[in-house]
């Protein structure tokens, strides 16, 4: 049974090994997750695709040569992702021998991880995976998720954010905290985002929230219903 974790990828060299269609996929999701670096290797012209993502991140190169071992330097995680099986296995073998992270995308089972899939609403993560036993239950259970956990869940995510922030440099005893906290997470919170009820909101803040943080409800749902 794979061990599930979420790794922090900031001051990270990551490499991408092919740049086609499933390669550019795995570049932009890993440049959304804030890589101290990405380099991507393939021998073939660079695309339209890539040349705009180079002129956005500058933590983006491309390297138009085929990976060689010296490449593999300090790197900390590598997706394999060419059109060549045996190329995709000896970077896979590569790896091994140096202990560094790798994903093979056209075998699995010959890399050290695999990617689950993936739901992201802010700074909520849902992640479905079958161990590699079926991509497609996976990604029938994440459609469901989708489904049930809205773009409100993101909303509700900043706000919980603020909220602890606020609450915990009032200093008062860590059980009063949670109480707040667990009340906040099992309210109707979620559903008066959804709505749009931000007079619903504030009035559901300020029967939970210390008063000496009444002043400020107002700030805490500022600018949260923006983007949803």
């Amino acid at each position: 049974m794979p061990y599930p974790i979420f790794l922090d990828l900031s001051e990270k060299i990551c490499l991408v090994v092919g740049a086609g269609e499933v390669g550019l996929r795995k570049i932009v999701t890993l440049l959304a997750h804030g890589p101290g670096r990405v380099i991507a290797f393939d021998p073939g012209p660079r695309t339209a695709a890539i040349s705009a993502l180079l002129a956005k991140h500058p933590e983006f190169t491309y390297m138009q040569h085929p990976l060689q071992t010296k490449d593999l330097d300090n790197a900390f995680l590598v997706f394999a992702c060419t059109d060549a099986p045996e190329i995709n296995r000896q970077v896979a073998d590569w790896c091994r021998e140096r202990n560094i992270l790798c994903n093979i995308a056209d075998a699995p089972d010959h890399g050290s991880f695999t990617l689950p899939a993936v739901i992201s609403r802010g700074d909520m993560t849902l992640a479905v995976s079958t161990s590699g036993a079926s991509p497609a239950l996976s990604k029938k259970i994440r459609s469901r998720l989708e489904k049930e956990f809205g773009p409100e869940y993101g909303c509700a995510c900043t706000l919980l954010s603020r909220v602890r922030t606020s609450v915990l440099a009032l200093g008062r005893p860590s059980r009063e905290n949670r109480i707040i906290f667990r009340a906040l997470a099992d309210s109707c919170l979620t559903d008066l985002i959804r709505t749009r009820d931000r007079a619903g909101l504030e009035q559901l803040l300020k029967d939970t929230l210390p008063i000496d943080l009444h002043s400020r409800i107002g700030e805490l749902c500022d600018d949260l219903f923006q983007n949803h």
